[in-house]
Formats: C-alpha cells, sequence, structure tokens
C-alpha cells in the first residue's frame, strides 16, 4: 500500500513539474477552446499568448534592442502536453499611446496594422510558436486565426483578437470573449533608469576588449567587431608609437656615448 501511495505521489510531481515547465515565465493572456466534433469532441486545449522577455520595452539604440517577439504557447487542458502542428498566422495592431487606442472605433482603426503574419514553429520547443519582431513602446494587439491539430484526432479552428494591459487606461475593448489574463504593454525603457541624471551614457567593449567607449542614449552603438574612433582609440594607438620612439632614442643616445 505504502509503495502505491508513493508512486502515485511522484506521478503527481512529475506531471506538475512538466507542467511548470509549459507555463511562460511572465503574465500572459489565456483562453480555452473545445475540440468541436470526432472522437475526441470536447476534449480543450489551453492557447497561451504573450511576448516573449517581458516585462516589454521600446527598442532604444545602445541600452535596448527591443527584440520582444510575439508568443504562442499551446497545450492539452488535461494533461499539460504541448499540441504541435497548428497552422497559425496573425494581423498586428499597434496604437502609440491610450489617446489613440481610446479614438478608434476598431482594431483596423490602429496607428499601424499588419496581416497575415505567419506564427511558425520553434524546432525542437513542441507547442510553442513565434512571429519575431522588434518593438518600440506603444500598445500592441493581435489577432490569431488558424487551425490547431489535436494529436491527428480533430482539428480545432481559432479566430480570437487580444490587447495588451495598460498601465495609462482600459485597452480590453477589442478582445474576443473567453481571454483571462493579460500581457503587458511596451513601456518606455528610459523609465527604468536609474538614477535619471547619471544614466545617459552606457558602456561598450571595443573588439580587443580593452578600450571602453562612452555613448550617450538614443545615439548610434559601434556593431561588435567594429573599431573603435576618438580620443580613446587615438590614445590607445598613441602610448605604443610613443614607447617604442622612446627606447629608439634611448639606444641612439647610448651608442654615441659608447662610442666616445
Amino acid at each position: 500500500m505504502t509503495k502505491a501511495i508513493m508512486a502515485a505521489i511522484l506521478s503527481i510531481a512529475l506531471v506538475s513539474g512538466y507542467a511548470a515547465i509549459l507555463q511562460p515565465a511572465f503574465a500572459h493572456a489565456h483562453t480555452t477552446l473545445a475540440v468541436p466534433d470526432g472522437p475526441v469532441a470536447g476534449h480543450e486545449i489551453q492557447l497561451v499568448l504573450g511576448h516573449t522577455s517581458e516585462p516589454t520595452y521600446g527598442a532604444k539604440p545602445g541600452v535596448h534592442d527591443g527584440k520582444h517577439n510575439m508568443e504562442v504557447r499551446i497545450s492539452d487542458s488535461a494533461t499539460s502536453l504541448p499540441v504541435s502542428g497548428a497552422s497559425l498566422k496573425a494581423d498586428k495592431y499597434y496604437f502609440k499611446d491610450i489617446r489613440s487606442f481610446s479614438r478608434a472605433s476598431s482594431a483596423e482603426r490602429a496607428d499601424e496594422v499588419v496581416k497575415g503574419v505567419t506564427v511558425g514553429g520553434v524546432f525542437g520547443d513542441p507547442g510553442h510558436y513565434v512571429a519575431r519582431q522588434v518593438q518600440k513602446e506603444g500598445i500592441y494587439g493581435y489577432r490569431v486565426y488558424g487551425t490547431i491539430n489535436y494529436f491527428g484526432e480533430g482539428t480545432v479552428p481559432i479566430d480570437s483578437t487580444v490587447f495588451c494591459k495598460s498601465a495609462d487606461g482600459d485597452t480590453t475593448k477589442f478582445n474576443s470573449p473567453g481571454w483571462t489574463g493579460s500581457f503587458g504593454c511596451t513601456e518606455d525603457v528610459n523609465d527604468i533608469l536609474f538614477p535619471k541624471r547619471n544614466s545617459d551614457v552606457t558602456r561598450i567593449g571595443t573588439e580587443s576588449g580593452s578600450a571602453i567607449q562612452q555613448v550617450a542614449v538614443g545615439t548610434d552603438v559601434p556593431q561588435t567587431g567594429s573599431k573603435a574612433s576618438g580620443p580613446a582609440y587615438g590614445l590607445l594607438i598613441g602610448l605604443p608609437l610613443a614607447a617604442a620612439a622612446g627606447v629608439f632614442g634611448w639606444r641612439s643616445l647610448k651608442r654615441k656615448g659608447d662610442g666616445q
């Protein structure tokens, strides 16, 4: 009896641990879909949508790259097993701020709309799908549509829209029914700089790893592997030349002294 109980506890622990691995690290929006027909009619899947590397911040040269992919994770609701083989597209909506969002009568009136973006599967990570993007601060929403293959036993259609949650006001008016939870809207990375007056420069290494160049926030940053320039680089070049000249001069003087 004891062995049976221990085996049951171990099984629950393993399943719980696996489910924990599938859960996103940060807040995402969730919705549940049911298989409409076939031998597994009524079985449910969970679809989780958000951004990678949350919380999200807009791109700022020299400070943050703004790479926050739109991502979807799909799993079986009962077992948390990942669901692969989905064929998904997304329409992406962007509003620059809460005023622009509040004035819009539909998601199609966004400041920028991109349609028909492929949400592709991530190699080696079943049930994980992404659409790559670089963001700037603002309000993002996504309409996800397509079909989901439920372990070869049924097909689940999806056509649903959800927007991020903004600290500046309600952004749920264009959301489809059934979504719970939320993912955060993209903020200005300058809002988290501390201290403010001492955070307007960033230090980056050059290709040699020995020179340091200061670059003001908002300016272009030399790419990795490029040569340093400016006073720091001139100093690095000048010091060895000065040292070589000094040694050469000392040897010349020594030879003249020895010849006298």
